[in-house]
């Protein structure tokens, strides 16, 4: 799977919570794929803003569209197609330049005057053919890893925010989720690198909300750990309380559990759900009865992994966790729509709850 959360960078991996030091794409085991249009490279889309660095509307899909599981699909196959081919030239280049290394050797070795001349130019020549391959084929890889990130991001866009009360919708491929904007929630402690991507603005019943895929660390170097990898929303709300009100969902095998909640209390414990505030807080006389249920009954289960949402006078942001089933580009495996949908479904739940908050 294709992964990027690292500023600028293009990542793998294969189990999330996995820091990741290595920057490109790492070959895997490749299972024959179904035949599609040969392409000898990507088509670059020069009207797609995602590759030149500007804000672009999220258009809603129509009918006339391609179903936007297909269209990621088929450009999985063509990019990964794509990709092994410059993977086989490579290997081929490389066997040519170790026997000419190896004839080279064995010439310049030689007495005879005219074999060393013949060696000599052997060198030569295989410098200036590396030379020539590398300036010819450069930016052909990243140009297209480019194009290819910047297609899928744009169906997945248009499927998760075609709700039609989801308006104003845009994104902007510069706009970074600041460190300060998490340190101010204080859900998890220590935090001190972020990177995020594919940060979305836009209205939900009139006001602004912001989505983003996120990534939180802690430490450094090898004591580098992860606190947080998933999606990201933050929304207003028109409270007014004493501090703030923490909630979690653990899955089967808990992760990026919240951790700077020292100073709550927990004011509900029931099975894998966890509500945290100030001492003798009447939740949900402020939450409302209707909004604890609603969360109550969203599901950690398949792609979602678990969830902390943390409520604030004014302000409410969920951190929700997804396999890599969602949070990756697919690569080697085939396209599967279904996390995506629960992605999807679970947002606009989050949304309508959070707006429930508002007076």
């Amino acid at each position: 799977m294709l992964y990027l959360l690292e500023s600028e960078g293009f990542y793998m991996e294969e189990e999330k919570k996995e820091v990741l030091a290595e920057e490109g794409i790492k070959e895997e085991p490749v299972v024959e794929e179904t035949p599609v249009e040969e392409k000898q490279e990507p088509v670059r889309e020069e009207t797609n803003n995602e590759i030149s660095g500007n804000a672009v509307a999220i258009e809603k899909p129509n009918a006339e569209d391609v179903p936007y599981d297909q269209a990621i699909e088929t450009a999985r196959l063509n990019f990964h197609k794509y990709f092994k081919k410059g993977r086989n030239r490579s290997y081929i280049i490389m066997a040519i330049v170790m026997v000419v290394a190896v004839a080279s050797v064995i010439l310049v070795t030689q007495q005879n005057m005219a074999l060393k001349i013949t060696g000599w130019s052997l060198v030569g020549a295989a410098l200036v053919g590396m030379i020539v391959y590398y300036i010819v084929t450069r930016n052909s890889m990243p140009n297209a890893t480019k194009d290819y990130i910047a297609l899928v991001n744009k169906e997945l866009n248009q499927r998760n925010f075609k709700d039609t009360r989801m308006v104003d919708v845009t994104v902007d491929p510069k706009e970074k989720i600041d460190l300060s904007d998490v340190m101010t929630d204080a859900v998890f402690k220590g935090v001190n690198n972020i990177a995020s991507r594919n940060v979305i603005n836009g209205k939900f019943k009139d006001r602004s909300f912001r989505v983003g895929d996120l990534g939180l660390y802690s430490g450094a170097g090898r004591n580098r750990t992860s606190c947080f990898v998933g999606k990201y929303l933050s929304y207003p709300n028109d409270l007014h309380f004493e501090n703030r009100i923490v909630i979690t969902k653990k899955g089967k095998n808990p992760v990026d559990l919240p951790s700077d909640i020292e100073d709550l209390a927990v004011l509900l414990e029931e099975e894998n759900l966890f509500i945290y505030g100030k001492e003798g807080l009447k939740y949900e006389s402020i939450l409302g009865k209707e909004f604890v249920a609603n969360i109550k009954n969203l599901e950690v289960d398949g792609s979602l992994l678990g969830f902390t949402i943390v409520i604030w006078g004014g302000h409410s942001a969920a951190y929700f966790s997804y396999d890599d089933t969602v949070m990756s580009l697919p690569f080697e495996k085939e396209f599967k729509a279904e996390p995506n949908e629960k992605y999807a479904n679970d947002l606009i739940v989050l949304l309508e709850n959070f707006s429930s908050l508002l007076k």
